[in-house]
């Protein structure tokens, strides 16, 4: 047993709260959380490599601040740890795991293991998907088709004369079996993001979205019936995060986000979209953060109030950072408050772990945990009313990254382009930001990096930024 302390760490009113020597590695699986044991005590669910393996911990936390851990080494080289709740209906609680390595026969695919009583973690291996497509494929578990079964739906199928599936959807048929009812063949769609649920247009049926270089929603009809609604091109092309947002502006729509990044440029990009009528999805809002890393494999968000004021955040991950986006109002969002995050990629979990009326904000990465919880009043948030476009830089000096938020109340400057450039003290251009956006609220990390992605040296630079008529120039300086 293991009791960590109460570390405090201040972050635009948020505190670390807990702090475990475990957590998952860079990209594959996800967080679950789940009070298996039936103890009134609350689980979190990882796996995380040691030893050339991806070993499964399980951390529960007895309140106030002790965490007791345990884990688990299943009979396959690499565990992804993806979804856990009762699946079969059976009472007892299922946890998906996949292999994401070719392992010795038989292939191992898709994996579920069961507690064998009501009072014990999920560590038994009950169905096995044999002749299942072993990779990085998440998995996640949503009633569809609203027939009181949950579908689990895996990302990436089994290979076929014909071409790839697309994806897999299985169902319970009975106590610890599965089948498979839905599994289109594609030639060139293979999704690897996670997947975001809900009745977005309002109709009564449930969809689903998911992408790789392509997003694609769809619809379940009926029981055991489903079909494509949409699908989109979005830039740039390489999607591995998506997820729903329970009506973030309050307009009584469901929202869901749209995450992509470019491993070469070295940006991360957000796209907000809302059902406009039905089977008809817009963009509402977009974010592009300049957070690269070469090693970046694209991280996990998710979604939740954070801060007691019963509207969901969206707590995007993007790389380095976390960025807690509100609403400003209708189909309008900002960025509101900013944690650490991890260069490899982040796993981000919103739950309310002790149960004080306040959602507690996990991130796993780098082999370790930091859990944060808002405590209100410990920074009062400040609120102006601006007039055109609005330009801050910080911090001044800066070490390893620099912040540029730009602000816009101009409806005139907001159809105009933004340019953003940096050069030094000779005039030449160093770094140069393209594919920015223009809403009202507007935030860019700059590493200190060159079009390259080489470190510049210790300096004086000085960034001109245009916003239609706005013209600005600040000037930097670097210290390494």
């Amino acid at each position: 047993m293991a009791n960590f302390l109460l570390i405090i760490f201040l972050c635009s009113g948020f505190v670390e709260k807990w702090y475990l020597p475990k957590g998952t590695s860079h990209q594959g699986g996800r967080i679950c959380i789940a009070d298996a044991d039936r103890d009134g005590n609350y689980e979190l669910y990882f796996n995380t490599f040691e030893y050339g393996y991806k070993k499964i911990y399980i951390y529960e936390l007895h309140l106030p601040n002790i965490w007791e851990a345990d884990s688990f080494f299943p009979d396959f080289i690499d565990a992804l740890v993806w979804d856990i709740g009762d699946f079969d209906l059976d009472g007892l609680y299922d946890l998906i795991i996949l292999s994401s390595w070719f392992c010795p026969p038989p292939v191992i695919g898709m994996t579920v293991f069961e507690s064998p009583d009501s009072f014990s973690y999920p560590i038994q291996e009950v169905w096995r998907d044999t002749v299942g497509y072993p990779e990085v494929s998440p998995i996640a578990v949503y009633d569809v088709d609203q027939d009181g079964i949950p579908e689990i739906i895996k990302c990436r199928g089994d290979p076929t004369p014909h071409g790839d599936e697309s994806f897999v959807i299985y169902e319970a048929a009975g106590n610890n079996a599965y089948v498979k009812l839905y599994a289109p063949v594609s030639d060139h769609f293979a999704p690897l993001s996670t997947i975001g649920f809900g009745d977005f247009d309002l109709d009564g049926k449930i969809e689903f979205v998911f992408g790789d270089a392509y997003y694609r929603i769809y619809k379940s009809p009926a029981d055991n019936t489903y079909e494509q609604i949409l699908e989109d091109l979005i830039y740039p092309p390489n999607i591995r995060d998506c997820f729903s947002v329970t009506d973030a502006d309050g307009d009584s729509k469901m929202e869901f986000v749209i995450k992509a990044f470019h491993p070469l440029l070295g940006f991360i990009r957000a796209f907000i979209f809302e059902a406009t009528g039905n089977n008809i999805y817009t963009k509402i809002d977009s974010f592009t953060f300049y957070n690269g890393y070469w090693n970046y494999g694209g991280g996990y968000s998710d979604a939740g109030d954070v801060d007691g004021d019963s509207i969901p955040e969206i707590v995007l991950e993007a790389c380095q950072d976390i960025y807690i986006i509100k609403s400003a109002g209708n189909d309008s969002f900002y960025v509101w408050a900013t944690l650490p995050g991890n260069l490899t990629g982040s796993n981000v979990r919103i739950f309310d772990l002790d149960n004080n009326g306040l959602n507690e904000i996990i991130i796993s990465g780098n082999n370790q945990t930091r859990i944060y919880e808002y405590e209100p009043g410990r920074v009062e948030e400040v609120k102006e009313e601006t007039q055109g476009v609005r330009l801050e830089v910080y911090p001044e000096p800066f070490k390893d990254r620099l912040y540029i938020k730009y602000q816009n109340s101009s409806i005139e400057d907001k159809t105009k382009d933004v340019k953003l450039k940096i050069y030094d003290v000779t005039g030449q251009l160093v770094r140069k930001f393209d594919d920015l956006t223009n809403n009202t609220f507007n935030l860019i990390t700059w590493n200190g990096c060159d079009n390259s992605g080489k470190k510049l040296p210790s300096g004086v630079y000085f960034l001109k930024f245009e916003a239609g008529t706005f013209r600005e120039t600040k000037k930097l300086l670097l210290i390494r």
